[in-house]
């Protein structure tokens, strides 16, 4: 998958490699280095999740684009982006890579917050974030 205005350059900087967990987790917070506006724009965030076979029947694994001002204080990308792992059959869940096109109202700071249905069972494996170029 590829973006018309993206070349999907690649730079260690920009990639978080992070287990996920019961209790949550959160990538690395990228510096897009400007504030809102300008070739924000440009970018792309790709999430790759990983399957997970200790996952039940419909417990869902949650990632969440947010942003921030400050680096510190961060809230819900508006539009809001957020992609979902769905257990289904007691099959666990399957592996999952989407990009997104960050809106150009993206604030300075971004980073993807994990989150998992209480009880969800035993998880291995991390979510991988990259920024694009």
């Amino acid at each position: 998958m590829s973006y018309e205005f993206n070349r999907n350059q690649q730079d260690a900087n920009y990639t978080s490699t992070v287990a996920i967990a019961q209790g949550g987790a959160n990538s690395a917070t990228f510096d897009l280095e400007q504030p809102v506006g300008g070739d924000i724009e440009g970018f792309v965030m790709e999430i790759a999740a990983p399957a997970a076979a200790g996952i039940t029947d419909a417990k869902v694994v949650t990632y969440t684009v947010k942003d921030s001002a400050d680096g510190t204080t961060f809230a819900v990308l508006d539009p809001t982006i957020v992609t979902t792992q769905t257990a289904a059959g007691g099959a666990g869940i399957a592996a999952k890579t989407v990009r997104i096109k960050l809106p150009p109202i993206t604030r300075q700071y971004v980073r993807v917050e994990q989150t998992m249905t209480a009880t969800a069972g035993t998880v291995t494996g991390s979510m991988v974030v990259k920024l694009l170029f």
